[in-house]
């Protein structure tokens, strides 16, 4: 069940959930600032090969996100 989390307090592992409940894991907390978090977002379930931890050809994948530490997500931590 996804609750309301703050983006400060995110965590590799952490599932972000998007409106249609479609969840987002946390691979890498790639920067944080005091006042930001960029996290790489991955869904290896995707149909869209970006999305997936190892893209086809072997590079790193995923989606590099920022958001501000007071920002109010639905995750599970």
């Amino acid at each position: 069940m996804a609750s309301i989390i703050l983006a400060g307090n995110i965590k590799v592992g952490t599932q972000l959930a998007e409106a249609d409940g479609f969840l987002f894991d946390v691979v890498e907390i790639v920067r944080e600032t005091p006042k930001t978090i960029t996290v790489r977002l991955c869904s290896d379930f995707s149909g869209i090969h970006t999305h997936w931890t190892i893209k086809p050809d072997g590079t790193p994948g995923g989606v590099l996100k920022t958001f501000r530490k007071s920002t109010r997500l639905y995750g599970i931590a």
